[in-house]
């Protein structure tokens, strides 16, 4: 019983305390870690800036086949000549 006693009051006093510190330190280094992921994507993205007076094309639709009504070839016009 002495001893279920001292491995809880061990737990509440140092393992919990120990982890929370732990927890804590890992949690800052994944803030400062994308932090500064963040601060490299800025300054690409601003070296990338246009120049005045530069076009970009972000999409170029696809040539499409131009539609013809014509099933059977040409069309040519002609008159019967009766004898």
């Amino acid at each position: 019983m002495l001893k279920l006693i001292a491995i809880i009051l061990v737990m509440i006093y140092v393992v919990i305390p120990l982890l929370r510190f732990l927890m804590k330190g890992y949690v800052i280094t994944q803030v400062h870690k994308k932090m500064s992921e963040q601060d490299i994507r800025s300054k690409q993205t601003a070296s990338k800036a246009r120049k005045e007076g530069s076009i970009d094309v972000d999409y170029v639709p696809p040539k499409s086949k131009p539609k013809t009504d014509d099933v059977g070839g040409d069309y040519v016009p002609y008159e019967e000549i009766k004898e």
